[in-house]
């Protein structure tokens, strides 16, 4: 039987309500991935993903933000533009790494995280100068070294990698418990009050969980 293969690369490409649910689904799970990302885990063309990510936007259910490079998607139960960059930088296995590597070295120095990571300086200095930009990293010169601190509550980064990333979470648990037990304690040079939360933009479960469940309900309408 002959198959025209324009016309089955066509179909293959219309848009289905299942994968519509699949994508929000994905979205909802794994706050902060971008386009490539989604289509790559779902095994999605990526036509058919950005057609659908269009009209969940439009209807309400989600949200976007360019970050770096990247065109990141959320639902609404993410509340506040730290959260935001927190969960896209989670997302991406080279910052993570480095967030996740300053959590328990704070004040490391870039040849140190370079040594971490095997990278090279140029690419480190990347990393830090976006996270930098983003406000999730902050330097500080202390004699001849300049130091890089988490800017803002830790906690925050840790309770977004245990609720969206948990297998990440699980391989670091046993070195960072007694850590996150202390870290509000931590005093950091150069930023008085940083580890201090800020109640007006902070993302309660309670909150995160109220605002799933008006956008369960938003999709069933649609």
């Amino acid at each position: 039987m002959y198959i025209d293969d324009d016309k089955q690369e066509e179909e293959q490409q219309v848009p289905t309500s299942d994968n519509k649910q699949r994508i929000y689904s994905y979205i909802k799970d794994n706050p902060g991935s971008h386009l490539r990302k989604i289509s790559q885990k779902l095994l999605i063309a990526m036509g058919d993903i950005q057609y659908q990510l269009k009209f969940l936007e439009k209807s309400g259910l989600i949200k976007s933000r360019h970050i770096w490079l990247y065109k990141t998607y959320y639902t609404f139960s993410i509340l506040g533009e730290r959260y935001e960059n927190i969960l896209a930088i989670l997302q991406q296995e080279t910052p993570r790494d480095v967030i996740l590597y300053l959590i328990e070295n704070p004040g490391a120095t870039q040849s140190e995280i370079v040594r971490h990571k095997g990278f090279t300086a140029p690419t480190i200095n990347w990393h830090m100068s976006r996270l930098i930009e983003i406000g999730l990293v902050y330097s500080c010169k202390e004699g001849r070294f300049v130091k890089y601190y988490l800017e803002g509550n830790v906690e925050d980064i840790i309770t977004l990698l245990k609720l969206y990333h948990p297998s990440v979470w699980n391989k670091l648990s046993n070195r960072l418990a007694e850590l996150f037990l202390d870290i509000a304690s931590q005093s950091r040079p150069g930023r008085d009050g940083a580890g201090e939360k800020n109640d007006a933009s902070e993302n309660t479960n309670e909150q995160a969980e109220e605002r799933r469940e008006i956008e369960d309900r938003m999709y069933k309408e649609i």
